[in-house]
């Protein structure tokens, strides 16, 4: 069968019966190089796993290297495609077993098997693990209690190296579409932007602040010896954001 991609916008909407949750963004593990932390990774999945708190994958879940990569990454991964899509099962299959994997994006790692050989492995590991293709980005409603939360997440493009400009890429989001939260990873930092603006309220007839929040969904690999190292950039911090949603009110909290 011919691969196609919906030709407009598509929604997820998910509704959540409590009266808060805590949304993980997570990306850029990079599973099978051999700067991924696996170690840090599982202690944040087992967190995920024990508090319930649903995820995001944000893509590059995988390393991915091939011979037609930049540089000598197929040379540096510490096992091969076939192994690293095994291992991200082994990984993840606990998570998805409770529901808790909302969905995963294609990240350009991923997206280097797909140029070369047609072969879509986003979409074969969220067929097996049983959860949604977020393909290269995703429009979201999230209904948690009472509240409702807009949202728009994608693994991104970018090529800033510093760390007041790679939050530009989650920025650049709102030039297509309006939402509260916006994510990006891509760019291995962890970051967290408020903006205030003001809006009309068009039923109470005032003007009123409001937030838009803009996230970098960080990664899972260390710096020292690494291709980061090599170009002298700064190191940034490991892990996930968590994305902390009241049911009783409409309220966003973002933790690092």
């Amino acid at each position: 069968m011919k691969e196609t991609r919906k030709k407009g916008p598509t929604l997820n909407y998910q509704t959540f019966d409590t009266d808060k949750l805590t949304l993980t963004l997570m990306g850029d593990e990079h599973i099978g190089s051999k700067f991924y932390d696996e170690e840090y990774h599982k202690e944040i999945l087992d967190w995920c796993l024990e508090n319930n708190s649903p995820i995001i994958l944000m893509g590059d879940e995988l390393e991915c290297a091939t011979r037609d990569s930049v540089g000598a990454g197929v040379y540096e991964q510490d096992e091969i495609i076939d192994k690293q899509i095994e291992h991200f099962y082994d990984l993840y299959r606990p998570l998805a077993e409770k529901g808790l994997i909302l969905g995963q994006h294609m990240g350009n790692h991923e997206a280097r098997v797909w140029k070369s050989s047609g072969v879509n492995l986003t979409k074969i590991m969220s067929r097996e693990l049983g959860h949604k293709d977020f393909d290269i980005g995703k429009a979201h409603y999230i209904k948690v209690g009472d509240q409702g939360y807009t949202m728009y997440t994608a693994h991104g493009d970018s090529g800033a190296r510093m760390p007041h400009t790679k939050i530009q890429a989650a920025l650049r989001m709102s030039d297509m579409i309006d939402v509260e939260i916006y994510a990006s990873g891509h760019v291995h930092q962890l970051s967290h932007h408020i903006r205030n603006f003001y809006d009309i309220d068009k039923r109470s007839k005032t003007i009123k602040e409001k937030q838009k929040h803009f996230i970098i969904t960080g990664s899972y690999l260390t710096h020292w010896g690494s291709y980061a190292h090599a170009k002298n950039y700064e190191p940034s911090r490991k892990g996930s954001p968590k994305v902390k949603l009241s049911g009783l009110e409409h309220r966003i909290r973002v933790s690092l």
